[in-house]
């Protein structure tokens, strides 16, 4: 499977790289646990939590279970200023490295980059050398959140390359916020992505950790391709 981009890593682009064969087919399993979680009754402050996160540099690295195992290493460059067909404001550059032990190809690499209007509010980004990516319908995220919350945030339009004669599909970006404990939340964001006939090809969903000071961290990646692959794999933040 070529290199994706699930455009929606909160304050920024998520890249997920496919295995392209190989491996024993067995099941990914998220970061969650069967035991019982404390639904918090705290507010949590999303937006700015989000600004912060884009604006800053950071470097994580995954373990990658599934149907295909490995690890992966994603470094995001801190916000600089930037221009998106015409709306100014600020990019970061995401690149993913990484190596399987069982699927072929046995290591990735791909570089991204997340474009944002001056209020950070995502606009665009480019897969480089894979594709370009247009917010359409895009609404602010909220203030605040509390547990049980859940809306679509954004349609994004996909195209083969910035020219745009190709449009090569669709992202539908949601988050809902989960259960975590008695001070913390999880912002667990998902995009959903669509080739040119409207065929579901994959749903990613990225959990992040929040709490009531702002601070929100990655805890893991999961990504179920359909239609044309039955992979899934869990990426856990080390």
């Amino acid at each position: 499977m070529k290199f994706l981009n699930s455009l929606f890593a909160i304050g920024a682009l998520l890249a997920v790289a496919g295995c392209g064969g190989g491996g024993g087919g067995s099941s990914a399993s998220s970061n969650e646990t069967a035991t019982s979680t404390t639904a918090s009754t705290a507010t949590f402050p999303l937006r700015s939590a989000y600004q912060a996160l884009v604006s800053q540099s950071e470097i994580n690295s995954f373990s990658i279970s599934g149907t295909c195992t490995g690890s992966a290493t994603e470094t995001r460059s801190a916000a600089t200023a930037a221009t998106f067909e015409g709306v100014p404001g600020v990019s970061t550059t995401t690149t993913l490295t990484g190596t399987y032990s069982n699927c072929t190809p046995a290591s990735f690499a791909g570089t991204s980059i997340s474009y944002y209007d001056t209020n950070y509010k995502p606009v665009g980004s480019e897969n480089l050398g894979t594709d370009y990516a247009v917010y359409g319908t895009s609404n602010d995220l909220p203030t605040s959140v509390k547990v049980g919350d859940t809306t679509q945030f954004a349609a994004v339009d996909v195209y083969s390359s910035s020219t745009k004669q190709v449009r090569s599909g669709t992202r539908v970006l949601s988050y809902t916020v989960e259960a975590d404990s008695s001070s913390t939340a999880i912002v667990n964001l998902i995009a959903k992505g669509y080739n040119a006939y409207n065929q579901l090809l994959y749903t990613q969903q990225s959990r992040y950790r929040i709490n009531t000071s702002g601070q929100l961290s990655i805890v893991s990646r999961d990504i179920q391709y359909s239609t044309t692959n039955s992979s899934h794999m869990v990426w856990t933040k080390n």
